[in-house]
């Protein structure tokens, strides 16, 4: 069934800040937050009828915007690094013989799609970029500054992390026996666990299911051992 409109420029504006397969790893990475902290509940607390559920449950939501706050503030320094590198592998482009201007480019340009491209393809594309690049006027490089796409793109890093919260609390919330709670939050993170390892594995050209079980594992290793440390 197709998404309606509104929802279809949603998630293309959403994919566009945070592209494949960064977004499926920011919600697995909140999961992995929310399943740690519901299940450590028991261990740190000697007296479980005296929780106050809404307000452990704000100490999640916490932890997890404080994760993602600093995920996205990491995403921003990449952004800044990444462009100081680039302005600066442009100045000995510009400066090298065009051999070692080459050879720069060809490792830049190792890990990517034009790896998968025929030898005299590759070489032609190397050429065009270095052309390019070498007549690139110095002074009009722009000094590395956060821009407004960094912080829309840290603002995305963030609600993608926050998300679990949204799809867990209300089960560890609603549901009054707190045992049950707990068991049912796990139930449905190791569901979600395994269905955005899926879409990991989908984004990255992995097996899949195999992804998906292997994220999912990780998740059930981490409620086994708060199990055994609250026992």
């Amino acid at each position: 069934m197709p998404l309606p409109t509104f929802m279809r420029k949603i998630k293309k504006t959403l994919m566009e800040y945070l592209p494949s397969p960064t977004w499926p790893w920011e919600i697995i990475s909140g999961l992995f937050i929310v399943i740690i902290m519901i299940n450590s509940l028991k261990y740190f607390s000697k007296d479980v009828s005296s929780i106050n559920r809404p307000f452990f449950a704000l100490e999640i939501i916490i932890a997890d915007l404080i994760w993602g706050i600093f995920d996205g503030w990491m995403l921003i320094f990449t952004n800044l690094l990444r462009e100081g590198r680039y302005n600066k592998m442009i100045s000995r482009i510009k400066s090298w013989d065009k051999k070692l201007a080459t050879e720069i480019i060809t490792n830049e340009l190792r890990d990517t799609l034009i790896s998968l491209c025929d030898e005299k393809t590759r070489e032609q594309i190397i050429d065009m970029v270095y052309r390019s690049l070498s007549s690139i006027n110095q002074d009009d490089l722009k000094k590395p500054k956060i821009s407004k796409d960094d912080i829309i793109a840290a603002i995305v890093s963030t609600f993608f992390v926050f998300l679990p919260c949204i799809f867990i609390l209300p089960f560890f919330l609603l549901i009054n026996n707190l045992d049950t709670a707990i068991s049912v939050s796990n139930m449905v993170a190791l569901a979600l666990l395994f269905g955005f390892g899926y879409k990991l594995g989908s984004c990255t050209n992995r097996n899949k299911t195999l992804t998906g079980l292997i994220i999912m594992l990780i998740g059930l290793l981490i409620i086994m051992l708060a199990i055994v440390f609250s026992a």
